[in-house]
């Protein structure tokens, strides 16, 4: 797992004690680091497959030096969560999509109940997204089609975009513009917002079948990547959407989710249906780094470490949040996790042996 990065050879800069397991009690959907520590990770979670059932918030702390991660907090829901985002103003809170189409807003301060429940959309919530410039505001994007800016604050949304024909998978402010996001769709394709702009500035069809996933390079404001259930990977230069830049083969079914990488330009992270997750140089002539087979189910969440270069979470459906260096492998999973009886273990739900995807675009 010594791979060239950026044409040179990287060693890991992640002390092993980082690089640890948690096992949650529901199937994972989501991870994202803090904006603020390290060491904090937010990984959201649904009963049941997110078929039915509740959801639980959990926040790790992932420091723990034997390979476990430690619960911090965690927050019951009455339906499952299906992403989650840290709020860029306050360390202390973080949102929650909800698939009774609630946005639920948490504060670690108060545990016992949501700061705040913004309840506008009529179905499951796919995906949070907290604006990193303009910091008070947040995006969701929803199975009833539609997207909303939100300020936290209030109880009602400031916009609501009616566009997409089909599930809105995946919405992403800009990293630089305060004002502009991405959003992607069951209806192929790619959009881009303006807030001042009571339509999208820019539509793109992207792929042939559904897009799940989309993300901003970090270092050029021009480009977005976007992930499909035709298994490719496309990275776009808004600028000339004619054609994409670049094509990324390599999944064998859905591409869920896509990070890009805060510490390298051309280092993006993609999870899969297929149950891996894979890293990719897009600078290189053979442009998959590595692929990691940790997971023995859908692999749904993943997010890079801001803080600490190098390093991944990633979340499945087996149950499992891990971190670890993405110059290395994985680390083992600790003797045990998989026990009923080990302390971490929840309750099982359906058997993963001939469970059915009910995850969108996941058929």
């Amino acid at each position: 797992y010594q791979r060239r990065v950026h044409g040179a050879q990287i060693n890991s800069v992640v002390p092993i004690g980082k690089m640890s397991w948690f096992r949650t009690a529901f199937c994972g959907y989501s991870v994202e680091f803090s904006p603020f520590e390290e060491n904090k990770l937010a990984v959201a979670t649904a009963q049941y497959f997110g078929i039915v059932g509740n959801g639980r918030q959990y926040i790790l702390d992932t420091s723990s030096p034997d390979g476990v991660m430690q619960e911090v907090a965690t927050f019951e829901s009455k339906d499952g969560l299906y992403d989650c985002a840290w709020s860029e103003e306050n360390e202390n809170q973080l949102a929650s999509g909800s698939g009774d189409g609630s946005i639920k807003v948490w504060d670690l301060q108060y545990q016992d109940y949501p700061l705040k429940s913004l309840e506008e959309h009529r179905n499951e919530i796919s995906s949070v997204d907290w604006n990193l410039v303009a910091k008070d505001s947040l995006v969701s994007g929803s199975w009833d089609e539609s997207i909303k800016v939100w300020n936290p604050h209030y109880d009602a949304s400031m916009h609501t975009y009616n566009e997409h024909t089909n599930c809105v998978y995946t919405t992403i402010w800009s990293p630089r513009r305060s004002e502009i996001f991405a959003s992607v769709s069951g209806d192929r394709t790619l959009k881009i917002w303006d807030i001042n702009s009571p339509q999208s500035v820019q539509t793109i069809v992207a792929h042939t079948h559904e897009v799940l996933a989309v993300d901003w390079n970090k270092y050029n404001e021009n480009q977005v990547v976007t992930g499909s259930v035709d298994r490719s990977i496309k990275l776009w230069d808004l600028r000339a959407p004619e054609q994409e830049v670049q094509t990324l083969q390599g999944h064998s079914f859905a591409v869920r989710r896509l990070k890009c990488s805060p510490h390298y330009e051309h280092v993006l992270a993609s999870s899969s249906y297929d149950m891996t997750l894979c890293v990719w140089n897009t600078a290189e002539e053979d442009p998959l780094v590595s692929r990691h087979e940790h997971h023995t189910e859908f692999v749904v969440g993943l997010d890079f470490n801001l803080f600490v270069e190098g390093q991944l979470a990633s979340c499945s459906w087996d149950e499992k949040v891990c971190v670890w260096d993405m110059q290395q492998a994985p680390p083992p999973m600790p003797i045990g996790m998989d026990d009923p009886q080990h302390p971490q273990h929840g309750p099982r739900t359906i058997s993963q042996t001939g469970s059915q995807p009910t995850d969108p675009g996941s058929m």
